[in-house]
């Protein structure tokens, strides 16, 4: 089913030789801009694809030439930087093998086209209290950039939102279609910030406070905040150790 029906298809930017990704899922395939093609193949080989530099430049536009290219139906989107995907059982953790890593991608995906979503994702929190044992999944939880799956995707993202495309990508599918699927089972660790390139090089705090103000504009103060869960009167918020990377987005629709 995997390079049939779905495409798994790892974003990466100025990182050859650093995907971690592809060490996960070594059955991926990583889109580059073209005048980057060389070095990554030296890497990678034939797990690259190749995106005109044009349509690259920026996560919203790499996103949307993936959806626009890829040759499947379904397609998941991954970061470059992911380590592992995991689950907790019984309090021990386990992570995920390539294998068992590939059977749960077909898994989800059957299971979010059963549901008749467009978008599913997984736990960003590797917290073991995350996992909800009584809400094994979720229809109004985030689903972000590290990890989405795309079933069909009518939608796209939005470059107006700068770095706040994943947020603002999510809410666009709960507007036009009411849920989407999160598997609050499985989690995705990375590395951002820690690695040199990728698009989290181009992340200054001026943009993602532009990014935040877009969002309030487009979708309201009651849906969007910047800060994540800090107090919304707090100093922290514009100072520069303020948590401005993350945000609190609250739906005004009930779900589970």
């Amino acid at each position: 089913m995997i390079d049939e029906k779905i495409h798994v298809a790892i974003k990466s930017f100025k990182r050859a030789g650093m995907v971690t990704t592809l060490e996960v899922a070594p059955f991926a395939h990583v889109w580059v801009p073209e005048y980057q093609e060389d070095e990554y193949r030296e890497h990678y080989g034939d797990r690259v694809i190749t995106i005109p530099d044009k349509s690259d430049g920026n996560l919203c536009r790499k996103s949307n030439a993936i959806l626009d290219r890829s040759p499947c139906e379904w397609t998941l989107i991954l970061d470059d930087d992911i380590t592992q995907i995991s689950y907790f059982e019984r309090t021990q953790k386990h992570v995920l093998r390539p294998p068992e890593l590939k059977q749960m991608i077909i898994d989800c995906f059957q299971v979010a086209s059963e549901c008749g979503v467009r978008l599913w994702g997984v736990n960003q929190n590797d917290d073991p209290m995350a996992y909800r044992i009584c809400t094994p999944f979720s229809m109004l939880s985030p689903v972000l950039g590290p990890f989405n799956g795309h079933l069909n995707p009518e939608l796209r993202y939005d470059e107006s939102v700068l770095g706040k495309d994943d947020y603002d990508f999510w809410l666009q599918n709960i507007q036009k279609y009411h849920r989407t699927l999160r598997f609050n089972k499985y989690h995705y660790l990375h590395d951002h910030g820690k690695k040199a390139g990728g698009f989290v090089s181009m992340r200054t705090r001026e943009r993602e406070l532009k990014g935040g103000e877009r969002m309030i504009q487009k979708w309201g103060p009651k849906v969007y905040r910047i800060g994540g869960s800090e107090n919304p009167k707090s100093n922290r918020r514009v100072n520069p150790n303020g948590n401005i990377l993350n945000s609190l987005v609250k739906v005004p629709i009930k779900g589970i």
